[in-house]
Parts: structure tokens; C-alpha cells; sequence
């Protein structure tokens, strides 16, 4: 049965350890959406990496690792990530990029930082935005234009020079030569030009084949272009139905849809976030959370998880399992809220509204658990015992969906598995 991994949150969520831990029993592990500004934290023996392209299925021998369609690729982040666990791993990874993946060029950093976006949404400044916008624009540049350096030229020095006109006083557009750009894409890219591909039709064939194919979901469904807390979001689609477009696959072959959530809830960056703590209990969870961002280094915005955010996501992915990531983290609070509604207007409600603006105005309306003093390693799921099973059960009952996976830590043994 195909898996996808999914974030719940607004990314963060700790689905670097859960795809490295899932990826070892695939064949194939497919990253769909996103780009450079997603950060994995993986440990793979012993060692820790912070990975922000490369499937987790690098880590093992004989996987397949794709990068789909609807990534964006900075062939510059890629190099230096596959170098790296490369020499990890004392063998290059089997990774296949496919041919419609846009590329991320130098260009596109320099318009975030011209256009102030980084600043007023919270951006990673890694040039996503203006990747995407290139992408639905048609001035874009795709992975298989490395294999045809004439076309990339062409490609590359009329979208320059459009954007010199756009911003005649940019000194840092005007200093770019289209050759050498290409130079250094095409010098980035060789090591990969016997392994661009369709992969659409690759993944598709694996799927029909009934081989273990696992999607790695970048960020999280509250950070979704059309779905999420706009104006505060990614640039692509972060949901389950995001496979279909980045892939053109039969996404009803993919029987489990994992969805990943931690035991309290971050924001990274700007836009609204109703259950923030701004007071010394947000301040420890961050603390003991080790809440810094893998991509950016900044630290993120702690609270109590949100079920009506929950229920959101989990409504628009249609997961039918749960993750429950760091709840170690929640250790020695004698008391755990859960929000369970809003009050909105005066009017309490379990709707998630779409409007950033107006989920800024939520309050939100918690239910009180008791808490444990320190997560205690069990060997079954049967063992787990007290507050701290309670407050499991209570996050099922709340959602309708079954935790069947368990962290309470970093390393993979830190980890309870539960057979449905």
C-alpha cells in the first residue's frame, strides 16, 4: 500500500524523523511540493542532517528517491545536500529529478529581497515565490532545459532581461550574465543528466507494479496556497491532493495518508496563531522543543494544540492515521489545554475560518488535561499508561483518526508504533 506523509501544522511538525523512519520499507520515496524552504531533521546513524530537497529515501540502499514536478530546485542547495550524505553514506544516493521541475536561479533571491516580501510575510527569502510566479507566468526555467544549453540561454537571458527593465535600478540584476548563469547551472547540475526523467510516468509505473511507494509532503496544510492561513502561506500545494498535480498519478492508490502533528502547536514567521504563548510556559516550550527553524535558524512561535486546526487539516487531506511527534516535550506540566473551538464574533464555533485576517481575531476555548511528569519509555503501545495515554485518547476521540505512531524524541528508538 502507498503512504503519503503529510504536515498538520503550519510545518515543523517532525516529519523528518517520521519519513526517515517509514522510508527504509519503501521502494521508492517521492518529494512533491515545495523547495528549499522546508527543512527535514533527520538522524540517520547517529548523525543529524537538516535536509531541504532530498527525499528521505536517500538514506538507504536500493530505494528510489524522486523529486517531482511540483518541487522548485536550487540546484545549488541539491548539490551541496547530495555531496554531503554522500560522503555520509560512502555512495551516492539513487535520486531521479524530473524534467518539469522548476528551477530556483540567482535571480529570483534578488527579486525576494527587491520586493520586500521576506520582511512583510515572514518568507525564508530562498526565491520561492518568484520560482512559482516564473512557473505560472511561463518565463520559467525547467530541469530538462539543462540537457539543451541553447534553449537555456535563450530562456535565461530574456527573462534577465525583462527584469532589468522591471527594475532598471537593480545593480545585482544588471551585474548577472546570462552566460555565466548557465555555466554555473549546467556545472551544478552534471550529475544528474542521466537522471532527469518523466516522473510522472515513473512513479505511475511503480504504483501499477504494486511496488512500496512512500510521498513526502513538504511544510504543512496550514501553510497551503489556496487552503491555508492566506496571505501567510507557501507558494504551492501542500495537501494530499497536491500529489495529483505535482505527479499526475492515481492518488487512489494511496491507501494510507499519514498525517503528522505535534503535541502542541509552532508557527515559523509571520500570520495568525490563536493558542501562541507569549508568556514563560511558550518560552519552555520552546526551549525544551529545541523550536529553531531547520531552514531559517529562527525560533519559532510556541502554544497548545489546536484541535480546530487540526480537524481543518485533517478534513482537507483525508488522513486516516496520526503521527503524535514531541510529546516529551510536554513533560512536567502539571496542566495541558487543547483548544477545542474559537470564539469568533462572539460565537463559539469548531470552523476553521479560511480568512488569515479574521483567524487572527479567534479566541480560543480550551479544555484543561492533567499532565505527567516525564514521558516514560514503554515497550508496546499497551504499556502506555495515565495522563500521558489520556492525552492520546483524547486527541483520537477529538479527531476521529487513530495515532498509530508515537515520538517522544529525536532519535529513531524514541518512537512507539501501534499495528491497527
Amino acid at each position: 500500500m502507498a503512504t503519503a506523509v503529510l504536515g498538520l501544522q503550519w510545518g515543523d511538525e517532525g516529519k523528518g524523523k517520521i519519513t526517515h523512519l517509514l522510508a527504509g520499507s519503501a521502494s521508492m520515496v517521492v518529494r512533491w511540493n515545495g523547495g528549499p524552504n522546508a527543512g527535514h531533521t533527520v538522524i540517520d546513524r547517529g548523525v543529524k542532517f537538516g535536509t531541504h530537497l532530498l527525499p528521505a529515501g536517500v538514506f538507504y540502499e536500493g530505494v528510489t528517491s524522486v523529486i517531482a514536478g511540483g518541487v522548485v530546485v536550487d540546484l545549488a542547495v541539491l548539490r551541496e545536500e547530495h555531496d554531503a550524505v554522500a560522503r555520509h553514506l560512502g555512495r551516492a544516493p539513487r535520486l531521479l529529478l524530473a524534467e518539469n521541475a522548476h528551477l530556483i536561479m540567482p535571480y529570483h533571491r534578488i527579486l525576494e529581497d527587491a520586493e520586500g516580501s521576506g520582511a512583510r510575510f515572514g518568507t525564508t527569502r530562498r526565491g520561492i515565490a518568484p520560482a512559482y510566479r516564473d512557473k505560472a507566468a511561463h518565463v520559467g526555467v525547467r530541469v530538462g532545459d539543462l540537457l539543451e544549453p541553447r534553449r537555456l540561454r535563450d530562456k535565461v537571458a530574456w527573462r534577465l532581461d525583462l527584469l532589468r527593465r522591471e527594475w532598471p535600478s537593480s545593480a545585482e540584476l544588471r551585474a548577472l550574465d546570462p552566460d555565466d548563469l548557465v555555466a554555473s547551472q549546467i556545472a551544478l547540475g552534471r550529475p544528474w543528466f542521466e537522471s532527469i526523467v518523466e516522473a510522472s510516468s515513473v512513479v505511475g509505473r511503480a504504483l501499477a507494479a504494486g511496488e512500496e511507494v512512500m510521498f513526502e509532503g513538504a511544510q504543512g496544510a496550514l501553510l497551503d496556497v489556496d487552503f491555508g492561513t492566506y496571505p501567510y502561506v507557501t507558494s504551492s500545494s501542500t495537501l494530499f491532493g497536491g500529489i495529483a498535480t505535482s505527479l499526475a498519478v492515481d492518488v487512489g492508490r494511496i491507501g494510507r495518508r499519514l498525517g503528522v502533528t505535534k503535541a502542541y502547536q509552532t508557527r515559523v514567521g509571520e500570520g495568525p496563531f490563536p493558542t501562541e504563548l507569549n508568556d514563560p510556559t511558550g518560552a519552555g516550550l520552546r526551549d525544551r522543543g529545541g523550536e529553531f527553524g531547520t531552514t531559517t535558524g529562527r525560533p519559532r512561535r510556541c502554544g497548545w494544540l489546536d484541535l480546530v486546526a487540526l480537524r481543518y487539516a485533517i478534513r482537507l487531506n483525508g488522513a486516516n492515521e496520526l503521527a503524535l511527534t514531541k510529546v516529551d516535550v510536554l513533560d512536567g506540566l502539571a496542566k495541558i489545554k487543547v483548544c477545542r473551538a474559537y470564539r469568533l464574533d462572539g460565537k463559539v464555533t469548531e470552523e476553521f475560518p479560511l480568512s488569515g485576517e479574521r483567524l487572527a481575531t479567534a479566541e480560543p476555548v480550551y479544555e484543561e488535561l492533567a499532565g505527567w511528569p516525564t514521558w516514560r519509555r514503554v515497550a508496546s503501545w499497551d504499556e502506555l499508561a495515565g495522563a500521558a495515554r489520556n492525552y492520546v485518547q483524547f486527541i483520537e476521540e477529538a479527531t476521529g483518526v487513530p495515532v498509530t505512531i508515537l515520538s517522544y524524541g529525536p532519535s529513531p528508538e524514541d518512537t512507539l508504533h501501534r499495528a491497527l
